[in-house]
């Protein structure tokens, strides 16, 4: 990993492993799902949310939920593109999956 800045590896449903090149590992699990419709894209989601969360300054660890959050968005829909974002249901979900100062960070950067 000498050429590599971080390793994700997705998990499915036991969520994504972020690695350093000094080793070091942050497991994020994912936001439970309530229902799955269609996985097509579900990877894609959470890259998405993974870097929309890094270009808003968000570390990895918020980045990654806030990826896991898209990602099961995109699970509970039919098609990879007809889910409907809603500011309060991601804050309450998010809350739910990682607490809720890890929520009012990831939502701060999204308002």
């Amino acid at each position: 990993m000498a050429q590599i800045d971080l390793r994700v590896t997705t998990l499915g449903p036991k969520g994504v492993d972020l690695v350093e090149p000094d080793g070091t590992t942050i497991h994020v699990g994912v936001v439970p799902e309530t229902s799955q419709t269609d996985p097509t894209g579900v990877g894609d989601a959470f890259r998405a949310g993974f870097l929309t969360g890094r270009s808003a300054g968000l570390g990895l660890e918020r980045s990654a939920q806030l990826g896991s959050l898209v990602a099961v968005l995109v699970l509970e829909s039919t098609g990879t593109q007809e889910w409907q974002w809603d500011y309060e249901a991601a804050a309450s979900r998010l809350a739910g999956a990682y607490g809720e100062h890890a929520a009012a960070e990831i939502v701060a950067v999204l308002a």
